[in-house]
């Protein structure tokens, strides 16, 4: 813990080149590769995992000086230790107590640390109120270098079991080196030491079975006491009447005889409430470990009612998607049935020779017309969804294709209607122009954006990273709860490359990519085809919320990107605009669902090798400056969003009710206006749709940071303990009306 230097006066590039030149003396790959990570980290320190660059260089010595350094790849333990710093530094600097987690993050890089031995589990991790504790647990572990998944789980386990049975850390951490250790050097299996482990803290917290046979027996001595008890007090009264009839003895000797039998009583008096008592915590021990089975017994009932429930949900899409591919057809068949007829009536209507004769006789000419208008008339409605412009209320005009045609000048006049006009195509933007290197492209963006920031906009901690993959056309997939930003990220990346953006939200069939034939014959352009032709940015929110079957069909626009042309149903071979990105948006990483959002789709593989996976997340440093009015507010958020992540953590399943940087927002524009006091505040953004249980949790996990909460925060937790109180006592009167 001595030699790296968080004291020493040297500035971090001397540092940085000490270092450097202390690895030229060793010439082998390891020392090489991470003599490289130095130097990169060097020049891109604001983009560094480990910060400031000052941690990450007491990294880089922790491991230099390490004896494992020979047998260990250097650079590979630095990037195990970015991969354990978020759960350390969960805020990045502004982490609370940030020196002395600085002085713990470099010990794990010590001869018999944790990252040596690969032993950094976060749920673990997360156990220990003292981190210190967790480093000590892992120094007591055997030497072994890494651990497999059973042996994790098997510790993470152990720790469920044996937490609440010790009385502080020192206790836990203990037991659990002791009992870890026998698994870990496979002297015994796991499964027979957690029955160990269960069986003997049990007993430890004085819980044992308690059969009716024991309770009978119980019972029994207690009447067996009681009946003692009465002998005694009936002794008791005889003796006083031989007291009483024995006069010549002495006064001493009575007093003698009285307080024997007073002693005797309190002893069997004691003895008797002494049991009762360790009955009575029996009986509630018993009550308790019956209610933790129902719990359990419920939310395994929950899961699978919310399985079944999803493979029903799939069967009915499945079978709507039977039934609208059959519509579709149908209607395609019709449509080009009717558009038949009327290719067949205009080339009829327009064949002089045959009108002539058609019309030789005015009665058979009017009858003539008045079939032609009636068919018109039929498929108007449909013509009228195909046609983009509007039909007039005179005129006799044939539709076809979405093109107005007249067979001639019409009898009152009106000439033929022009072809429609086609939207211009923009040029192509200069900050995504491939002729320019995109060190200068990129150097311009940032200069608007700083330009935006000095204005007041904010802008999330991955922005940078978004707008680089945009640039790069790398098809960024944004994964990021609820509320945390992703859609206005999105708004500034359009302003700042000067494109117009389009939501087309998530994609439930192929059309919502590539359009549709009308029944008519004409074609049904969607936002995504404009989005590919005129240079647009087309954002797909949701698209874990979509059909996986039909965002497959995005694979021809995510890895076609320079001079690719797409032929569209309508017939049209469009050549694919330079300024064209698709930047896609989700909740979860495309597996599946999760706690939180449990009818999600999975992603298709293939799709999903296509995006770039950036996750977003609450970025509590934007948050900070909405909040910059309303500190106290800010600090609570912080708190109570601590306590749902322990919620979650707690149930092993999702915490709804997560305070998110919209809500944040809300909160300050409700204080701004005085719309809605801080006790409305609480009970709309923080109370409302959970339940007693949920409740109790947060209100116990806020109030063991009340130490860390200033007077103002700390009158807003007050706030809410009391509505919550109401709540799980039961004297709620706002729910129940």
């Amino acid at each position: 813990m001595g030699f790296f230097s968080n004291v020493s006066t040297e500035s971090d590039e001397k540092r940085a080149e000490r270092l450097r030149h202390e690895l030229k003396g060793d010439v082998s790959t390891r020392s090489k590769r991470l003599s490289e990570a130095i130097a990169n980290y060097d020049e891109t320190s604001r983009k560094t995992v480990i910060r400031p660059f000052s941690l990450f260089l007491d990294v880089v010595e922790a491991v230099m000086r390490n004896p494992d350094f020979e047998r260990e790849h250097g650079k590979e333990s630095v990037v195990y230790g970015e991969e354990i710093y978020p759960h350390v530094f969960y805020m990045g600097e502004k982490t609370p107590d940030f020196d002395r987690l600085r002085d713990f993050f470099v010990e794990l890089f010590d001869t018999d640390g944790v990252v040596t031995k690969r032993l950094f589990i976060p749920a673990l991790y997360h156990r220990f109120y003292d981190p210190m504790n967790f480093l000590r647990l892992s120094r007591l572990l055997p030497g072994i270098r890494g651990i497999s998944v059973d042996s994790k789980q098997f510790l993470i386990d152990l720790a469920g079991k044996i937490s609440g049975f010790c009385a502080d850390e020192e206790m836990f951490t203990m037991a659990m080196a002791t009992y870890a250790s026998r698994v870990l050097l496979k002297a015994e299996p796991a499964k027979v030491v957690m029955e160990e482990v269960e069986r003997d803290f049990r007993h430890l917290a004085g819980i044992y079975e308690v059969s009716e046979e024991r309770i009978a027996a119980a019972e029994q001595k207690i009447n067996t006491v009681e009946l003692v008890t009465q002998r005694l007090v009936d002794t008791l009264a005889l003796s006083e009447e031989r007291i009483k009839a024995a006069g010549e003895i002495s006064e001493s000797a009575i007093g003698t005889i009285k307080e024997f039998g007073d002693a005797e009583i309190l002893r069997v008096t004691s003895r008797v409430n002494a049991l009762k008592e360790t009955m009575q915590k029996v009986q509630e021990d018993f009550m308790e470990t019956q209610k933790r089975s129902v719990l359990a017994e419920r939310d395994e009932l929950v899961n699978s009612m919310i399985s079944e429930s999803r493979n029903r949900v799939e069967a009915l899409r499945r079978e709507a998607d039977g039934i609208s591919a059959g519509l579709r057809e149908e209607i395609i068949r019709s449509g080009k049935e009717a558009s038949s007829v009327i290719a067949r009536t205009e080339s009829f209507f327009r064949d002089d020779s045959r009108i002539r004769e058609a019309v030789s006789g005015s009665e058979e000419a009017r009858e003539l017309r008045e079939k032609i208008d009636r068919l018109m008339l039929l498929d108007e409605g449909r013509l009228r969804g195909a046609a983009s412009e509007t039909i007039p209320e005179n005129g006799n005009i044939l539709r076809a294709n979405a093109v107005v045609v007249r067979s001639a000048e019409t009898a009152d006049g009106m000439q033929p209607d022009a072809p429609l006009a086609e939207e211009k195509l923009p040029p192509v933007s200069p900050l995504l122009n491939p002729e320019i290197p995109f060190s200068e492209r990129y150097a311009k963006a940032i200069e608007a954006k700083n330009a935006m920031a000095s204005q007041g906009v904010l802008f999330h901690r991955m922005f940078d990273d978004v707008l680089t993959a945009v640039m790069e056309n790398s098809n960024p997939y944004l994964i990021g709860p609820s509320g945390c930003g992703k859609t206005f990220m999105v708004n500034q990346i359009a302003s700042i490359l000067n494109l117009e953006h389009i939501d087309i939200g998530y994609i439930n069939e192929e059309y919502d990519i590539l359009g549709f034939q009308t029944a008519n014959g004409g074609y049904s352009r969607p936002n995504f085809y404009r989005c590919y032709k005129y240079g647009k940015i087309a954002f797909c929110d949701e698209l874990d919320n979509g059909n996986s079957r039909a965002t497959v069909k995005l694979n021809s626009f995510l890895s076609n990107t320079e001079n690719a042309c797409y032929s569209f149903p309508n017939g049209e071979n469009v050549p694919r605009h330079p300024n064209f990105r698709i930047v896609a948006a989700g909740n979860t990483v495309g597996n599946g669902a999760d706690a939180n959002y449990n009818t999600r789709e999975k992603i298709e593989e293939s799709v999903q090798q296509r995006f770039t996976p950036i996750y977003v997340g609450y970025d509590n440093r934007m948050e900070e400056a909405i909040m910059r009015d309303y500190p106290e507010w800010f600090r609570f958020v912080v708190a109570f969003r601590q306590a749902t992540d322990a919620w979650a953590q707690y149930t092993h399943a999702g915490a709804s009710g997560i305070i998110t940087t919209r809500d944040a927002s809300k909160i300050c524009r409700y204080l701004d206006n005085g719309s809605f006091s801080a006790k409305k505040i609480i009970e709309y953004e923080f109370i409302q749709t959970k339940d007693a249980e949920y409740l109790e949790f947060l209100d116990r996990n806020l109030r063991e940071q009340m130490g860390k909460m200033s007077k103002p925060c700390a009158e807003i937790f007050m706030l809410f303990h009391t509505r919550a109180q109401e709540i799980i006592t039961g004297k709620d009167t706002i729910r129940t009306v």
